[in-house]
């Protein structure tokens, strides 16, 4: 099946008004199935983040295809996850004293819970809940968000921290974020390396004062395809339904992607140009790597490009005459899936003949 092929069944399908949000089920359970054996080949233990897609139907998938455990970043995520059936989650988002860390003490309940922690301060707003938490401490390998430097550092902000008791630390962590701002495979390959060394020389440097980080934890789509196995458990998220900004960056076809906004053309203003009924209330406007030439893939029409977006329209041109008319649809496979499913409520589900099903996006910023 070609990318074209398969999303040109779901355009001409009908389905609800448009622009909507559309996944291609059998590509989702492709990539979910693939992943999970991707991931088992490197002798690595799979933890895919629930805030990609927010759903428990596709939370069940990735327990049917082996996970048991979640990495999530809020408490309805976690919630998610728990009613899913994972038996234990990963909240990949420090603890502040408060409403969130009393939020992490009620998970308890459901399950194991582990969070992520770079400062001290973090580890004794667990302890003060009175809950049992294992910790993950987070380690900056070049992304500049959260975590301590690699190394001794980090093994000096551990020794400050809290530990004991109901707390305990589990293992390591790191987000390789900056994979987005690589321009090609080797540029890649450099933030892995980078994210290995940091996870490998501060189990070290924590070994060297009596400390087992027992766990190494990396995850970044990007890299996916590139893992060198150094670390243990693999925090993927994008990948059960990739995106415009995993294509450019090298890892999946575009006929992998399961996730697409549906829009209507709604005005050809020239050959070159036209309007599209999805704009920013319906396609994430970022651009995650220079390597997107717009907002998005317009599939089956590779010279179509949306270069602006309003709130209700998205402008495209193309450098060729494009062949489309109003009231034709069109599938945009979107720059960023996971903020691209933040924007809706609901799945149009087609199995590649038909729209069989409706699911609810639960866990949603409100």
């Amino acid at each position: 099946m070609t990318s074209g092929d398969g999303w040109a069944a779901v355009c001409a399908d009908g389905g609800p008004p448009t622009p909507f949000l559309a996944v291609h089920h059998p590509r989702l359970l492709a990539n979910v199935r693939g992943m999970a054996e991707r991931v088992a080949a490197r002798g690595g233990h799979s933890t895919p983040h629930q805030k990609t897609h927010k759903s428990a139907e596709i939370a069940r998938a990735q327990v049917a295809a082996g996970a048991n455990r979640a990495t999530v970043a809020t408490a309805a995520e976690a919630e998610l996850a728990f009613d899913a059936g994972f038996e234990d989650v990963l909240v990949a988002y420090p603890p502040v004293p408060g409403g969130r860390a009393a939020a992490l003490a009620a998970l308890t309940e459901r399950g194991g819970v582990a969070v992520t922690c770079s400062r001290p301060e973090h580890v004794g707003a667990l302890a003060a809940t009175g809950a049992e938490f294992d910790v993950y401490w987070e380690i900056d390998s070049g992304t500049g968000r959260l975590g301590t430097p690699p190394g001794r550092p980090t093994a000096d902000a551990v020794a400050a921290a809290p530990f004991g008791g109901r707390v305990r630390l589990r293992g390591l962590m790191t987000f390789a974020g900056h994979a987005y701002a690589a321009a090609d495979a080797a540029g890649l390959a450099a933030v892995r390396d980078q994210q290995d060394d940091a996870l490998v020389s501060t189990r070290a440097a924590l070994a060297e004062r009596g400390v087992e980080a027992a766990v190494l934890s990396a995850g970044v789509t990007p890299l996916a395809r590139l893992e060198s196995g150094r670390a243990d458990e693999y925090r993927y998220g994008n990948y059960v339904f990739y995106d415009a900004t995993q294509v450019a960056l090298g890892g999946p076809d575009a006929a992998e992607c399961a996730l697409a906004v549906i829009s209507t053309v709604v005005d050809v203003p020239a050959p070159d140009r036209l309007v599209l009924d999805a704009g920013s209330k319906s396609l994430p406007a970022e651009r995650m790597t220079s390597l997107t030439p717009g907002f998005g893939l317009v599939d089956g029409h590779p010279g179509v490009v949306v270069e602006k977006l309003y709130e209700e329209h998205g402008l495209a041109g193309s450098a060729e005459p494009h062949g489309l008319t109003p009231g034709d649809r069109v599938a945009v496979i979107p720059n960023h899936a996971c903020t691209a499913v933040n924007l809706f409520g609901r799945y149009a589900v087609h199995d590649g003949t038909d729209f069989v099903d409706t699911w609810p996006i639960r866990a949603r910023r409100h």
